[in-house]
């Protein structure tokens, strides 16, 4: 077993939300690309009108009989090439044929084949912007190619000045958040104001963008209202509220909808009162970014079958977070070599709470005997092993293996 590179704890939130896109982040972001699509068709629209109606009426003419969109052959019969020299570069005064192999294509399923024939999206690759990745995950690519570059150098600048990304960083986001680049300035500078106005400091401001990637595409209503709603509901004062969601910015992706129900099932299914709940956000948001229907059935586990109350709990929060399986496998390891019992809190139980625990004083195992969460919860299985179990890796690697 190479215990230099351990097998490492996942936890719910890793299975469930990386790289997923949320309801309310896809609504987000098709709001966006229509306002984009509205901005481009008015532009559109005024450099149509100054395109001659001769050459508008032939194309017509030209799509009517060949049914595609079709332009007359340019032919060269009025001695328009006589004095060129084709062995010499073209020029004004030195015109050479048209040559269309030479334009980008007319249409592509992937923008890779534009990429030689735009500064634009040159100008990306060479800040680190990964346009495969853009394609997978989005299908906003043909967009990009509408880009001005005075625009996108403009968001760069919003990046770096008031956000505070350094060069390295803004490929990586923009790749992450591609639609960072259709928005109006404007709306995301409003945004940002926002956050200031909330008393979040730069440092504080960079990392909410950051680590939620779509923070800057939600309007300031719908933010405003639900960091409204979080303070209310866990009763939190304004500097905790901050400090919640630079803890983790994305306690807001799913909306208040899931969260309610999360409340809901603490407090009425769980038996956690008002005071633990706004001890269990604090110390672990991200446990409220979970479906509720798994953190019940970890919790009934840990409760029923592990003797784990909820005062301890709430000192070990992660625990509701891991995945079932890990927590079965090394509780049941545990229980083969006769130590599968815990160190509870010291503290008294929440009134609500009637479920008999052993504790620590009640159990024959000494003091000392007794596991700690914290070893028990430790994300290497190595580490596990020698700390909680106090054997040897390899013993609990081959109980994996044989289970």
């Amino acid at each position: 077993m190479d215990i230099s590179a351990p097998k490492q704890v996942r936890t719910m939130t890793e299975m469930n939300l990386q790289n997923a896109f949320t309801e309310e982040e896809k609504e987000s972001n098709r709001e966006i690309v229509q306002n984009f699509e509205d901005r481009f068709q008015i532009d559109e629209l005024k450099e149509t009108k100054a395109i001659p109606s001769s050459v508008i009426a032939e194309a017509k003419r030209l799509k009517a009989e060949t049914g595609k969109a079709t332009y007359r052959t340019i032919e060269y019969t009025e001695g328009e090439l006589d004095n060129s020299i084709l062995s010499e570069p073209p020029s004004h005064s030195n015109p050479h044929p048209f040559d269309a192999s030479e334009l980008p294509p007319v249409h592509s399923h992937s923008i890779v084949p534009f990429v030689n024939h735009s500064p634009l999206l040159r100008f990306l690759v060479d800040i680190g912007v990964d346009l495969a990745e853009i394609e997978n995950t989005t299908s906003i690519g043909r967009h990009l190619l509408r880009l001005e570059m005075d625009d996108v150098r403009q968001k760069i600048e919003l990046m770096q000045n008031e956000i505070g990304f350094e060069n390295e960083e803004i490929g990586a986001y923009l790749t992450r958040n591609p639609f960072f680049l259709l928005q109006d300035v404007n709306d995301m500078q409003t945004r940002l104001n926002y956050l200031e106005l909330k008393k979040f400091t730069k440092v504080e401001r960079r990392k909410i963008v950051d680590k939620y990637r779509y923070w800057l595409n939600c309007n300031v209503q719908l933010i405003d209202s639900r960091l409204g709603w979080i303070q209310q509901q866990f009763k939190l004062s304004a500097k905790l509220t901050r400090e919640l969601i630079v803890k983790e910015p994305r306690i807001i992706m799913f909306g208040t909808g899931p969260l309610e129900r999360l409340v809901k099932m603490f407090t009425k299914e769980l038996n956690f009162d008002s005071n633990q709940l706004k001890v269990l956000v604090l110390k672990d948001p991200r446990l409220f970014m979970i479906d509720s229907k798994l953190v019940s059935r970890t919790y009934k586990y840990v409760r029923d079958v592990m003797r784990i109350n909820n005062e301890t709990i709430l000192e070990h929060p992660f625990i509701l977070r891991c995945s079932l399986s890990v927590i079965r496998s090394r509780h049941d390891f545990l229980n083969r070599l006769g130590r599968a019992q815990y160190l509870l809190s010291q503290n008294k139980e929440s009134k609500n709470d009637k479920s008999e625990i052993v504790t620590p004083e009640d159990s024959p195992t000494k003091q000392s005997d007794l596991v700690s969460l914290e070893h028990f919860l430790h994300p290497s299985d190595a580490e596990f092993a020698m700390l909680a179990a106090r054997t040897y890796p390899v013993a609990y690697d081959k109980f994996l293996r044989n289970s």
